[in-house]
């Protein structure tokens, strides 16, 4: 089932939508989760050992299990290509904590993060060949 999401006080959401999204425990696994960029941070929901049957049990599953809400602060996340095996398009987001997610499609998952924060006037500045880190 789902925990409740609650967001704090004077925070807003930018963006709220299904992403894929590498989850499970020792091997990940390409699953459709709900991600929402707010002004303070990118909370995903885990599925945690229900990632596996997230895509095989269908529709079902779907319904029934909705994940837990993680959240990674927006203040010094880094985000850039990150690799899981020989996939190399991946765009990892990583918080200070050292908390990662790792989205599919590297692309367009880049895009879509760079415009949901600019929409709020935040940015992302490159600090590397591929990588950037979130500034306000």
């Amino acid at each position: 089932m789902a925990a409740k999401m609650k967001l704090n006080p004077g925070e807003n959401i930018l963006v709220d939508s299904k992403r894929f999204a590498l989850q499970g425990k020792k091997v990940k696994f390409p699953v459709r989760t709900r991600c929402i960029v707010t002004d303070q941070r990118f909370i995903y929901f885990d599925l945690g050992k229900m990632a596996p049957f997230h895509m095989q049990l269908g529709l079902l599953i779907m319904l029934l299990v909705k994940g837990k809400p993680v959240s990674l602060p927006l203040e010094g996340m880094k985000v850039g290509r990150g690799t899981y095996f020989k996939n190399k398009k991946i765009l990892e987001l990583k918080a200070i904590d050292g908390t990662t997610v790792l989205l599919d499609k590297f692309e367009k998952s880049l895009d879509w993060l760079k415009e949901a924060l600019l929409s709020n006037g935040i940015g992302l500045s490159q600090v590397g060949e591929e990588e950037w880190q979130v500034t306000r």
